[in-house]
C-alpha cells in the first residue's frame, strides 16, 4: 500500500478519535482578593514583607485559588506601586504590587489586579480630587463627594492613564474594575450640569459612564490585546435606572468586558432566612442579562467571607454558596478577601472547596 495513503488513513483515524473524545471543560474562574497593606507595611523590613507574601501565596495555592486579585490602589486615592499618577501607599521604597504579582506568577498563578476606578475618598474628596475639585461628583445639596465624575473628559483621560500605567507596570493577565459607578445617592449630580432634571441627569450619567468604559477597554486592549477585563457589580438591579448608572449589560454586548463578578454578599443579617434564595435570584438574574446581551463574558460571583454587609458563619457555607452559584449558571468565584479566608484555610484545603 502507498505510504502516503497509509499516512492519510492514520491521520484521519487520529482526527476522528479527537472528535469523539469528550471536550475538556474550561476551568471556572477561581480568584481571591488580597488587601496589600500587610505586604507593604512600612514598619517591616523588605525581607519580612516578602516572607509574608511567600507564606500567604503558598496557602492560597493549597486552597485551590488560581488567580490573585490584589488591590492596585486604595479607595482614598493611593497606589500600591511606584508610579506617576498616584501617591504611593505603604513602604515608599518597595513595589508592593509588583513584587506580589511576580511571586504569584512564579507559582503559576494568574494575576488580575483590582482597581478602585472612580472612588477617591468616598464621602469626602481625597487623592486627585484635592487638586481637581472640579472633577468631583456633587451631593444633592451641591457638596463635593469623593467620586471622580466620568462626565469630565479630562477626568476620564486621567483615570484611563492611571489604569494603563498600572497595567504597563505589572503586565497582568487581567484587570478587575471596581467602582465603575456613581455613588449610590439619589440626586447626586454632575459637577458641570447640576441643574438637569432627574430623567436627563440619569441619561447623562449612564452615557458618560458607558463612554468611559469604552475608553478603558480600548486603552487596555491596545496596550495588551489578550488582557481579560472584569467588572465587579452589585447585580442585575443596577443595570436600569439606578443611581449608580452602571448599564453593564451594554458593556457586555459591546465587548468591553470578559468577566462579570456579581456581588454575593447575601447573609441572614441583611436578607433574613431566605438569604440563599436572594443570592440565587441575584446571580440567575445577572446571568440571564449577560446572555441576553449577547456577549461572551464569563460569570463569577464575589464570595463575601467577611464584609461590611455580613460574614459567613463557617467554612462549610463556602460550599453552599458555590453550589447554589453553579446552579444559577455562575461557575466562577472570587473570594473576598484573603485576610478573612485565611482562618478557614486548613478546612478549605482539606474539603477542596475551591478545587
Amino acid at each position: 500500500m502507498n505510504k502516503t495513503y497509509v499516512m492519510l488513513i492514520s491521520l484521519c483515524s487520529v482526527f476522528a478519535a479527537t472528535l469523539m473524545r469528550p471536550a475538556m471543560a474550561l476551568q471556572p474562574f477561581c480568584g481571591v482578593y488580597v488587601e496589600p497593606s500587610p505586604f507593604g507595611d512600612p514598619t517591616a523590613s523588605a525581607q519580612e514583607r516578602e516572607t509574608r507574601m511567600d507564606d500567604a501565596l503558598d496557602k492560597m495555592l493549597r486552597c485551590g485559588f488560581t488567580t490573585l486579585i490584589p488591590y492596585a490602589n486604595t479607595s482614598s486615592g493611593k497606589a500600591w506601586w511606584p508610579g506617576k499618577t498616584l501617591t504611593q501607599a505603604g513602604a515608599q521604597d518597595f513595589d508592593t504590587l509588583g513584587v506580589l504579582c511576580r511571586k504569584a506568577r512564579d507559582r503559576g498563578m494568574k494575576v488580575m489586579p483590582a482597581v478602585c476606578v472612580l472612588v477617591s475618598g468616598d464621602d469626602k474628596p481625597a487623592g486627585i480630587l484635592e487638586s481637581h475639585p472640579d472633577w468631583a461628583v456633587r451631593s444633592p445639596t451641591g457638596d463635593p463627594l469623593g467620586y471622580i465624575s466620568p462626565s469630565s473628559p479630562e477626568a476620564r483621560a486621567w483615570v484611563v492613564a492611571m489604569i494603563s500605567e498600572m497595567a504597563a507596570h505589572v503586565k497582568p493577565d487581567g484587570v478587575m474594575l471596581d467602582y465603575v459607578r456613581f455613588p449610590n445617592i439619589a440626586g447626586a449630580t454632575l459637577p458641570a450640569s447640576p441643574e438637569l432634571d432627574p430623567q436627563r441627569l440619569q441619561q447623562a450619567k449612564e452615557g458618560s459612564l458607558s463612554l468611559f468604559m469604552a475608553e478603558i477597554s480600548a486603552a487596555l486592549r491596545a496596550q495588551q490585546p489578550s488582557i481579560k477585563i472584569g467588572l465587579y457589580t452589585w447585580g442585575p438591579h443596577v443595570a436600569v435606572n439606578y443611581p449608580v448608572a452602571q448599564r453593564w449589560p451594554d458593556w457586555v454586548r459591546d465587548g468591553y468586558l470578559d468577566l462579570i463578578n456579581v456581588s454575593g454578599y447575601c447573609y441572614t443579617d441583611n436578607d433574613g432566612e431566605k438569604y440563599m434564595q436572594v443570592f440565587e435570584d441575584r446571580l440567575r438574574g445577572a446571568t440571564e442579562l449577560a446572555k441576553k446581551a449577547g456577549g461572551k463574558a464569563e460569570m463569577s460571583f464575589a464570595l463575601g467571607v467577611l464584609t461590611s454587609h455580613g460574614a459567613i458563619k463557617s467554612a462549610a457555607q463556602i460550599n453552599d454558596y458555590i453550589s447554589v452559584a453553579r446552579k444559577a449558571g455562575c461557575p466562577g468565584v472570587a473570594a473576598y478577601a484573603w485576610k478573612s479566608v485565611e482562618p478557614y484555610a486548613d478546612e478549605i484545603q482539606r474539603k477542596r472547596y475551591f478545587k
